[in-house]
């Protein structure tokens, strides 16, 4: 091989060699090029999730700081235009927060795991006669519908006259009660959300436990909720307990402030004094009513010039320490219909009442009962609204807002 041929190989050689050199070397820069662009969209991901997760934080402390839904919600991130936005669930209400691609959710509870129920009771109940549920509890939205649920109740459940009205009819559950589809209580075949008193919306719950779901504290540190500041405390006296004039009592309570009230012992709330009792109700965002260890007795409407409002707020009767007798109920007006002989009250359910509710009588909130093995009786007509945010303001004056364990969702 001469010495021009020797050249051309050589030149030939180093050729190839710079041109796969330089091909290897672009095909690293590719690979650079790649990897700065994924991390670029990376730290614009991670820089997303974070203000998603600022939007979560930011939601809950307005919720917080107000103790309940702020009524107006500001703008978390003023760059991206991340708000919070608030939906209630059954347990709650869950906080989204969304930027860019991140969308996040999670749920903000009240201290305690309150269930779906308008009435919640561990003890027996029993309806004598016409009730009507202008408003349940809407619970859970699924596919059939809400969850409406009228009663929750732990053991035994009598009536004769029962009305679910539903929804959409009456007047909403709750300020911002979102239904755009128009839904009304599930009502197919096995799934009977709408009954008159034999469906799903009256829920048989072993497990009921009224006072702990709603105050987020086990029933026998009771005294602990009593004695924490929040209760205005008022002692009956006697053997067993009761407040005179208790109606009138608690009417002049709320009217000076005072709304969240919690008796020592009996409390019957007669005709003469519904209205005043009503009346103060009326001006406040929820009375909450705690009788405990006695009697109770609601005796509704005079006969005459009887007020248009409805008694707003909730009642809670508890009985720890208390076992009801027939021979207590003597110097109550409830005894002369309860223990009329002949009684029109199933007797197993009569001789061991603890509270009595008898003509019209219409509650705008929540109704509890923490009394087992002894019985809830409703002589005459009820009108039952369910309040939910009537039952929220009074709840949290007793327990934490927190975030929901295991309720985190990353979209």
């Amino acid at each position: 091989m001469n010495k021009n041929q020797q050249g051309a190989v050589v030149l030939l050689t180093t050729s190839v060699l710079l041109v796969t050199a330089l091909m290897l070397t672009f095909g690293s820069y590719r690979s650079v090029f790649y990897q700065i662009k994924r991390s670029q969209n990376e730290v614009e991901a991670r820089k997303q999730q974070w203000e998603a997760e600022g939007g979560l934080e930011c939601g809950f402390t307005q919720f917080k700081n107000e103790g309940n839904l702020p009524p107006t919600i500001t703008v978390c991130s003023m760059k991206n235009q991340v708000t919070p936005v608030f939906n209630a669930i059954l347990t709650g209400y869950q906080i989204s927060s969304a930027s860019g691609h991140s969308h996040l959710k999670k749920n903000i509870v009240f201290g305690g795991s309150l269930s779906s129920g308008a009435i919640q009771s561990s003890a027996d109940v029993y309806f004598h006669s016409s009730t009507t549920f202008s408003t349940p509890d809407p619970g859970v939205l699924s596919s059939d519908g809400w969850e409406c649920v009228a009663l929750r109740y732990r053991s035994r459940y009598h009536y004769s006259s029962m009305d679910n009205k539903g929804v959409v009819h009456g007047v909403p559950p709750y300020a911002g009660f979102q239904n755009p589809s128009g839904a009304d209580c599930s009502n197919v075949t096995g799934n009977d959300h709408l009954s008159n008193g034999d469906g799903n919306d009256f829920v048989l719950d072993s497990s009921v436990q009224p006072f702990e779901s709603f105050f987020g504290v086990p029933v026998e540190k009771h005294n602990d909720i009593r004695d924490e500041g929040t209760f205005s405390v008022i002692n009956g006296s006697g053997t067993p307990k009761i407040l005179a004039n208790c109606g009138q009592v608690l009417a002049t309570l709320i009217n000076a402030g005072n709304h969240h009230l919690w008796v020592e012992g009996g409390c019957e709330i007669t005709k003469a004094q519904y209205n005043d009792l009503v009346d103060a109700t009326a001006s406040t965002n929820g009375v909450t009513i705690l009788i405990h260890d006695g009697l109770m007795s609601v005796m509704g409407k005079p006969s005459t010039g009887a007020t248009s409002n409805h008694l707003k707020g909730v009642l809670f009767h508890l009985n720890v320490d208390y076992s009801p007798t027939p021979a207590d109920w003597v110097s109550y007006d409830a005894n002369n219909h309860l223990n009329h002989v002949p009684s029109v009250i199933e007797e197993s359910y009569r001789t061991i009442t603890s509270y009595y509710q008898h003509g019209a009588f219409t509650v705008s909130g929540g109704q509890y009962f923490d009394a087992p093995n002894q019985a809830a009786v409703f002589f005459d007509s009820l009108d039952f609204r369910f309040n939910k945010d009537v039952v929220d303001n009074s709840r949290k004056e007793f327990t934490q807002i927190q975030w929901q364990k295991g309720s985190w969702n990353d979209l």
